[in-house]
């Protein structure tokens, strides 16, 4: 039979879109080879893992880690099931270690800025030079008499390092502040001052059976969220025992309350207000010791009255029914546990609100107890101690005053960002604009590095050495180690350059 030229094309065209349909459906060819090991990198022929013991510096509450290294290089972080902190659970900020040591905008060497402030415009230098800049505008300060004038600002530091800064503080005459989150300062002042201690102590969780909470989300981002979580998940269905009650008084749908027995809605800033009202009931209605209702009021409980459910009910939006329910049922549990912070003390009365919270420990007499407030004793090293408190806003907003009038002359920077932590109305960086010189240590570029004149890039924690009690304790004597995982990352860059240990610095 004759084939045309049609029918030639049609049967081509066919045959092409066959080729192609089950080429697609097929094994791809490069599943087929199989790589000799002998050709192979030599550094994958072996597939050896290490797990090194460590501590995590993602955030200012410690979690201590495991991290899988093969070859010399980070390959997985997991909790350390022997820290008492986290027991072998971690949170997504240690997970994201492995990010901030491979990252690829880390600083790898000392810059000094050539461009105007805030233009990125640096160029590198070697350590020595980065060094004798620094010292020599630290000698000059001190030569004339205004050694006050250098401010170095951190993040809350504890372990061996923070006796590194106090003496390289004492020693060069610099003041010093602690940037924190001003939550944060805020709690630990208020557990200063109802408990006598700066560390936060431990809340038993765990072992409580009614947990009352102000603000605090503890189940997301409050203070230490994987060992809270670690906790409610006992308080709800450990100890074969009854599942415990959560009632979360907060102004916002945050996760905790999403996760409560009973969200009670109240009004910005008017936490406290609901306390000293709880506290009234309990008191008026005798269950409480009067002994401590007056070291609580100074012997004085009239005005604690103008508290009653009925007077303050329509200022907080919570009705007197439920300010009374709610307050028996605290003081009828046999492990009741009140705790406050985030929203609770992030007004301009937040203080106040923590005191009247946390004294609902006091009323219910479970300090030291099963299920409520486990006080942090000393570091079982001597001079070794958890993070000191950061200062206040107002310390800070003093500060600023003396920026703005000249009265600093040098700022140096390391583990914080002012410029980004603390309120516009602070007017931190616009004021920091008449400081001669600004120094960073951070190892990435952040607000406040971003217009440093002098950036001393410090080691990533997975490098580097150190000690650290926890700033929320365990209730009872905690120190963890943090050693090195891997080697520097920028070593190789030269004895002059890379990152250093800011100890060492």
């Amino acid at each position: 039979m004759a084939l045309t030229r049609r029918q030639f094309l049609t049967l081509m065209g066919g045959s092409a879109g066959a080729a192609v349909f089950f080429q697609a459906c097929g094994v791809p060819e490069k599943e087929l080879l199989i790589d000799s090991p002998v050709e192979m990198p030599e550094d994958l022929v072996s597939g050896t893992d290490n797990w090194y013991a460590t501590v995590c510096r993602q955030c200012d509450t410690s979690e201590g880690i495991v991290v899988r290294v093969m070859e010399g290089r980070a390959k997985k972080v997991e909790g350390n099931v022997d820290y008492p902190v986290n027991l072998g659970k971690h949170g997504p900020r240690c997970e994201a270690g492995l990010q901030s040591l491979y990252h690829p905008d880390r600083i790898s060497a000392p810059l000094v800025r050539t461009g105007p402030r805030g233009s990125g415009e640096y160029r590198e230098i070697s350590w020595e030079d980065a060094i004798t800049r620094l010292t020599s505008q630290l000698n000059e300060l001190s030569d004339s008499g205004e050694s006050d004038r250098a401010v170095l600002v951190t993040n809350p530091v504890g372990g061996h390092l923070a006796l590194v800064i106090q003496s390289f503080t004492e020693s060069t005459g610099m003041r010093r502040f602690v940037h924190e989150p001003l939550e944060t300062s805020v709690l630990r002042k208020a557990i200063s001052e109802v408990f006598g201690q700066e560390s936060i102590p431990d809340f038993d969780i765990d072992n409580s059976d009614y947990l009352l909470s102000f603000g605090a989300d503890f189940l997301s981002t409050w203070i230490s969220p994987t060992r809270y979580s670690r906790g409610y998940g006992e308080f709800r269905q450990g100890h074969e025992r009854q599942r415990g009650r959560l009632v979360h008084v907060d102004s916002r749908f945050s996760v905790t309350a999403a996760n409560a027995d009973e969200w009670v809605r109240v009004k910005p800033g008017t936490e406290g207000i609901l306390a000293l009202s709880i506290i009234q009931v309990i008191s008026s209605e005798g269950d409480v010791d009067n002994a401590v209702v007056d070291s609580l009021t100074g012997g004085d409980i009239s005005w604690l009255n103008s508290y009653a459910p009925e007077n303050v009910s329509a200022e907080t939006g919570v009705t007197a029914e439920t300010i009374r329910r709610i307050s028996m049922e605290f003081s009828h549990s046999p492990h009741p546990l009140a705790i406050g912070g985030g929203s609770a003390s992030a007004h301009s009365n937040g203080l106040a609100a923590l005191k009247a919270v946390y004294s609902l420990n006091h009323i219910a007499g479970n300090i030291g107890a099963r299920g409520g407030i486990l006080l942090n004793p000393d570091s079982p090293l001597k001079g070794i101690s958890a993070a000191a408190p950061g200062n206040s806003f107002y310390e800070f907003q003093r500060l600023t005053e003396d920026m703005d009038a000249g009265r600093v002359k040098m700022l140096l920077v390391r583990g914080a960002d002012p410029y980004y932590g603390l309120p516009e109305v602070a007017a931190f960086k616009s004021r920091s604009a008449n400081i001669p010189l600004i120094v960073s240590f951070s190892g990435m570029m952040d607000d406040t590095t971003s217009m440093a004149d002098l950036i001393l890039p410090e080691n990533n924690y997975l490098e580097d050495w150190g000690t650290d009690v926890p700033l929320a304790g365990v209730g009872y004597q905690t120190i963890g180690f943090q050693q090195p995982v891997v080697r520097p990352f920028f070593e190789n860059r030269g004895v002059n350059l890379g990152t250093r240990n800011f100890a060492d610095v």
